[in-house]
C-alpha cells in the first residue's frame, strides 16, 4: 500500500517529535537524578565573622543542615534567617558545589549600655539593640536617660540616641568606660574622674564629649564646676569662685 507524500512526511515529523520528547524526558530525569545525588548534598557549613551571633542556631531553626540537597538551598532565604539575629549587621551566603555552604557575617559593634527598666540594653553604633542584660558590661559608656526602651533587634531611631552614640564614640575608650550619662531636670549630665559636667540638651554631644575629655586632661581642681552647654565656649568654675548654685552645676569632688 502506498501513502501520499504528505502523509509520509507527517508520520516522519510525528516520529521525530516523539523521539525528541522522549529524549528530553530522559535528559530531565537524568539531570534530576544527578542533582539529587548524595554527591550534591550539603556536608560542610563554614561560618566566618560571627563571634556573638548564634548563626548555627539560626540555621538549625530554619531547617538548614548537613544532608540538605544543595539545589534547594536558597541564599536569600538563608541570609534572612541569619539576619534575624540581633548581632548581625550584614550577611552574605554562598553555595559552593558540590557540598559546602559559606556564611559570612559582619556583626554590629557595641557603643554603649543604656538603662531600661530593671535591666540594661547594649546599643550598637548603628543604634540597634543587640543584647539585654541584668547588669551593664564593662568597657563602654553607661547611659541612664528616660527615653523609650526597645528590645534586642530593634533600632533606636529618635535623634537623641544617635547623639548619645556619637558621644560614646567621641570619647576615648578608656574614658568612655569610666563615664556615665544621666538626665536631671530635663538636661543631660556626664560624670567621670570625680567630675560632673552639664551637657544640656542632646545636641552636639560629640563636641561636648571631646571638650570634656580635653578639660579633664588639663587637670582640673577638685570641686571644679563644668558647663558644656555651649561646647565652643566651655565654662569651668573653680571652687569658692562665688558661682550661684542655682545657675551653675554642683560638682562632686
Amino acid at each position: 500500500m502506498s501513502y501520499p507524500s504528505g502523509a509520509g512526511g507527517g508520520r516522519a515529523r510525528l516520529h521525530w517529535g516523539w523521539t525528541l520528547g522522549l529524549t528530553g524526558l530522559l535528559l530531565a530525569g537524568a539531570a534530576a537524578a544527578a542533582l539529587h545525588s548524595p554527591w550534591l548534598k550539603l556536608r560542610d557549613i563554614e561560618v566566618a565573622g560571627a563571634e556573638q551571633a548564634d548563626v548555627a542556631g539560626r540555621l538549625e531553626r530554619a531547617g538548614i543542615g548537613p544532608g540538605a540537597f544543595m539545589i534547594w538551598l536558597r541564599p536569600g532565604q538563608i541570609e534572612a534567617a541569619v539576619r534575624a539575629d540581633p548581632w548581625v549587621a550584614e550577611v552574605r551566603v554562598q553555595r559552593v558545589f558540590p557540598g559546602r555552604l559559606v556564611v559570612e557575617v559582619l556583626e554590629h559593634r557595641p557603643a554603649l549600655w543604656a538603662a531600661s527598666g530593671e535591666g540594661w540594653l547594649l546599643v550598637a553604633r548603628r543604634g540597634v539593640v543587640v543584647e539585654a542584660a541584668a547588669e551593664p558590661g564593662a568597657g563602654l559608656l553607661q547611659v541612664q536617660v528616660p527615653y523609650p526602651a526597645a528590645a534586642p533587634g530593634e533600632e533606636l531611631t529618635p535623634p537623641e540616641w544617635r547623639e548619645l552614640v556619637d558621644l560614646a564614640l567621641a570619647l576615648s575608650p578608656g574614658l568612655a568606660a569610666r563615664s556615665r550619662v544621666t538626665s536631671e531636670g530635663g538636661e543631660l549630665w556626664i560624670a567621670a574622674e570625680g567630675f560632673r559636667a552639664r551637657l544640656g540638651p542632646p545636641v552636639d554631644l560629640a563636641d561636648k564629649g571631646r571638650v570634656f575629655e580635653a578639660l579633664l586632661a588639663e587637670g582640673l581642681a577638685v570641686g571644679a564646676q563644668i558647663d558644656l552647654v555651649a561646647p565652643t565656649r566651655p565654662a569651668v568654675f573653680l571652687p569658692g569662685a562665688g558661682v550661684e548654685e542655682e545657675d551653675q552645676p554642683v560638682v562632686e569632688g
